[in-house]
């Protein structure tokens, strides 16, 4: 398998933690710069567009589908099955998502307007009422103290709105937001891919033999 990532993106982090949570499965990390289309992504596929995971003569995208082949596919221990049929986990699966994806979009947008913009505006006051209301979510709703896909697509995307929206993290991240980061159990595979780390384009073996 070719995992397509960079070292930024919340969504190469999602599916890298995956993996490495899998067993046996091996990966061949290809680090990429999906802003510049190189040919080799594009091959792959054509949005140029990461993650992207291809398998022989099929490609996977999309960090959810890639998540959900490789839980179908390899034993996983640290992860625990989610209830599909649970409202609760479904919710939060759903906001975290989503959460990632506004707090990815935002950002990207800048690099292609200038100033302010109606999407950016919408997508920065979205993220400011998400994170208000994960404080009195983080305390009602039991799937938040589950070792899921889902928390840890939400640890994820709190982790790169403190790197990319930091001001918004620092006016919201004072008791339940840190509280929750603080007890994830994802805190250790997390500090094995970190920025820093998947900075230097470790090996896939590299890092998991970090863990």
């Amino acid at each position: 398998m070719k995992l397509y990532l960079n070292e930024t993106s919340p969504f190469s982090r999602v599916v890298t933690a995956v993996a490495l949570m899998s067993e046996k499965a091996s990966v061949e990390l290809v680090w990429v710069d999906p802003w510049s289309s190189p040919d080799a992504l594009k091959q792959v596929n054509p949005f140029c567009i990461i993650p992207a995971l291809e398998l022989d003569e099929t490609v996977l995208t999309d960090s959810m589908v890639i998540c959900q082949y490789l839980l179908a596919t390899y034993r996983n221990v640290f992860l625990a099955p989610m209830d599909l049929t649970n409202k609760q986990e479904m919710a939060l699966l759903g906001s975290a998502k989503t959460l990632m994806d506004v707090a990815f979009k935002t950002v990207a947008l800048k690099r292609f307007t200038e100033g302010k913009n109606e999407l950016t505006k919408r997508g920065i006051e979205g993220l400011n009422e998400a994170l208000l209301r994960s404080k009195t979510d983080i305390r009602n709703n039991p799937a938040y103290k589950e070792k899921t896909l889902a928390t840890l697509y939400f640890h994820i995307a709190l982790a790169y709105i403190q790197l990319r929206h930091e001001a918004l993290f620092e006016q919201h991240a004072a008791g339940e937001i840190e509280a929750f980061l603080e007890k994830s159990p994802f805190s250790d595979v997390l500090e094995t891919i970190s920025l820093e780390t998947l900075a230097e384009k470790p090996s896939f073996e590299g890092l998991r033999n970090s863990i």
